[in-house]
């Protein structure tokens, strides 16, 4: 497998040690990663397809025997005429709501990818649960609730994230301490080494003066599950201390949070 990226590096996003560790992993099952590939055209041939692409001014080809093309997303609202019902639209073509999800007619919702926000369907399922707060409930849930949103890429091992990367933290001012680790130096992980992937690396965000956790990434069996407890910490002010000391259930990945600590 070929990935041809446009950027200079692959999950421009998120830290180099992160990502770097992703694309390793990714290097060892076989994928090839060209970054600064700018693809001009597709041509089909018997049984596979060609891909061109340039590399500054050089042009080279990889054939391949499926073509995915992956240029993001875009609400699905052309058709709907929303103009015709008053209600407003972003450049993107997603419709324009408030912290309610009410459209520019109040009597009006809408919820899930077409309202410009995360494409997540557990986001999709908060916004029904806004709505239904709305009109039903207390009316005290919005939007601007959602704090510390994770979300997770399924590699093997999956990635998953929440709160601020390092870089986002430090561009934000806060005095930053890293705890991190590869999986694979984690003693107090069996879990990884009983079902034969212990690839990765755990890395927790905090700010030196709260001790708050800031933000993670983890990269490592069970992290899909693993990155709801974390996103709990950050949204309720738990400390590195304290989550480095609770007691987990053993054996289990959540071990692994006792023995991730910062170097300083």
């Amino acid at each position: 497998m070929t990935v041809l990226e446009a950027g200079p590096r692959v999950m421009p996003r998120g830290d180099a040690d992160v990502a770097g560790t992703v694309v390793g992993i990714l290097q060892d099952d076989g994928v090839a990663f060209v970054t600064g590939a700018r693809v001009t055209r597709v041509t089909d041939g018997p049984g596979h397809a060609t891909v061109h692409h340039l590399l500054g001014d050089e042009e080279y080809t990889v054939d391949a025997e499926a073509v995915l093309v992956a240029t993001g997303r875009r609400p699905a609202t052309d058709g709907l005429n929303l103009e015709a019902a008053g209600i407003r639209t972003t450049p993107s073509g997603a419709i324009e709501v408030d912290e309610h999800l009410r459209t520019s007619q109040p009597h009006v919702y809408a919820v899930g990818d077409v309202n410009g926000g995360p494409q997540f369907a557990y986001l999709s399922l908060d916004d029904s649960r806004i709505v239904a707060d709305h009109l039903l409930g207390s009316d005290e849930r919005t939007t601007a609730d959602r704090v510390a949103v994770p979300y997770t890429v399924f590699t093997t091992p999956p990635l998953s994230r929440v709160g601020l990367t390092e870089r986002e933290a430090r561009d934000l001012g806060h005095d930053v301490r890293v705890a991190a680790k590869p999986v694979a130096q984690i003693a107090s992980m069996p879990r990884a080494k009983i079902v034969g992937e212990t690839r990765g690396l755990m890395k927790f965000v905090i700010d030196q003066v709260t001790d708050r956790v800031l933000g993670a990434a983890l990269i490592s069996v069970d992290s899909q599950e693993l990155i709801n407890t974390v996103a709990l910490a950050v949204r309720h002010g738990v400390t590195a201390r304290e989550r480095r000391d609770t007691v987990y259930t053993h054996p289990s990945s959540t071990d692994a949070f006792n023995e991730v600590r910062s170097a300083s």
